[in-house]
């Protein structure tokens, strides 16, 4: 499918972004390790939450979907297993069920672990190795670090290192472990995406999970493609995230209501700031811990006029932008928007520390410049930054790559240049925004998907 995009001049109206997808699936998951009958409300019902309902029936919980509402029915630990579980090509819930398959007990048997072809081709080789450190039995079986695997044995517990590249690798430990045998202690080098790992945390809490995270700085390295003043003289000084897990602990039932999605709301702010017109966003949690609510605090420094009010946002269009330096590390969800928002400022805006984006459904950083470039927007790619200078935008033919973030991301510049614009592989926004065509034609956009 395509969505055609065409030349429009304002954006108004109130409308309520979907719900949090890292925020649903984390409660899918913490609902099936919990004996008892947990409920999600205002959940989000998309591709994503529908791959990680059906692996989380496969590990023995019993799902019941309602528009307005989620249960979970479990037995808890050790969990039930199919001889088979696949994810999909839903990221966070591949990531998140590898060490759960590890708490089916001593009867659970070997399981192949298998998911879709686009999460295939993203590497799993730091969180298999650290499995195998903490009691599991893994084997990629077409011996490439990437999925399907061959799973067995237990999550025991122990000391394991893993990269921080992602922060799902971390955040998978921190739910698991808790339900291991013996205590752990994971360290973590260079961690990225904090804000991901620290609403896993918030989950810790609220179920009364005993850790501790102690972190210190490790030796500076200096980034090839970073200014000096980046980090007053160029230099990046890492991170060592200590986490000591104690073991033998369980999970609860609960009842959690599902915030709006700042990752989905990212394409509405955006419009919002970008057109003229006023547009209301409801449902939208400042206090919530998604790091994408930065993108608020990044186009209001930007020159954008956004009123936070309550539970929602209230934003008028059509303020000039002024280019800006921003490391958007602990926010590569943002990156595609970010870039299209940075055609349209004045002067410059550099992305930067952002090779993690790299890692997602696709090269983001490659789909975006490739993209734009197309569309006639100066941008320079680099290993992780890009460099985008303000400059009008025209109508093309554009690869979506089967990405949500990409499409989306496209579709709004579309929506901003001259002429007609059409993103191939439309049907991708279904992964974490299906109605994202309708809600952006109610506020006005110029927008149509065939």
């Amino acid at each position: 499918m395509k969505i055609i995009a065409h030349t429009t001049e304002r954006i108004e109206g109130e409308v309520t972004p979907p719900s949090s997808k890292s925020q649903t699936i984390r409660g899918l998951i913490f609902a099936t390790l919990a004996k008892g009958t947990s409920a999600l409300k205002n959940p989000l019902h998309s591709q994503d939450t529908a791959d990680a309902i059906r692996a989380c029936r496969a590990l023995g919980a019993e799902i019941f979907v309602k528009s307005d509402r989620i249960v979970i029915e479990s037995e808890g630990v050790p969990l039930q297993s199919d001889t088979t579980l696949n994810t999909g090509n839903s990221g966070v819930t591949t990531h998140f069920l590898m060490p759960v398959t590890g708490l089916r007990g001593s009867k659970g048997g070997p399981i192949t672990f298998d998911c879709g072809e686009q999460m295939k081709q993203r590497p799993v080789e730091s969180l298999v190795t650290a499995l195998q450190r903490l009691g599991l039995k893994v084997k990629s079986q077409h011996k490439n670090g990437h999925c399907p695997l061959q799973i067995s044995g237990e999550l025991f517990g122990g000391k394991a290192t893993i990269s921080g590249k992602s922060s799902q690798y971390l955040s998978a430990l921190l739910i698991s472990l808790p339900c291991a045998q013996n205590d752990s202690v994971i360290t973590v080098n260079d961690l990225q995406e904090r804000p991901y790992v620290e609403m896993t945390e918030q989950w810790l809490k609220e179920q009364g999970i005993e850790y501790t995270h102690e972190k210190a700085p490790t030796t500076p390295s200096r980034r090839r493609d970073t200014p000096p003043q980046a980090g007053g003289d160029g230099e990046k000084t890492g991170t060592q995230d200590v986490y000591t897990i104690k073991g033998g602990q369980v999970y609860k039932p609960f009842i959690k209501t599902i915030p709006a999605d700042f990752s989905s709301a990212s394409y509405l702010i955006a419009a919002g700031a970008l057109f003229d017109g006023q547009v209301i966003l409801h449902g939208l949690d400042m206090n919530d811990p998604q790091g994408d609510k930065a993108l608020v605090t990044i186009l209001k420094e930007m020159g954008a006029d956004i009123e936070v009010k309550g539970d929602g946002l209230v934003i008028t269009g059509g303020k000039p932008l002024r280019g800006m330096r921003i490391d958007a590390n602990a926010i590569p969800d943002m990156v595609p928007t970010l870039a299209v928002i940075g055609t349209q400022a004045k002067g410059t805006t550099q992305l930067i520390n952002i090779g993690n984006a790299r890692m997602k459904e696709t090269d983001r950083l490659h789909s975006m410049t490739e993209g734009l470039t197309k569309m006639g927007a100066k941008i320079e790619e680099k290993k992780d930054s890009l460099t985008i200078s303000g400059g009008k935008l025209y109508g093309a033919n554009v690869h979506g790559f089967d990405d949500h973030r990409t499409v989306m991301a496209l579709s709004l510049a579309g929506m901003l240049a001259s002429g007609e614009t059409f993103i191939d592989t439309a049907e991708a926004v279904s992964k974490t925004f299906p109605d994202f065509v309708k809600i952006m034609k109610s506020l006005g956009g110029q927008i149509n998907m065939r």
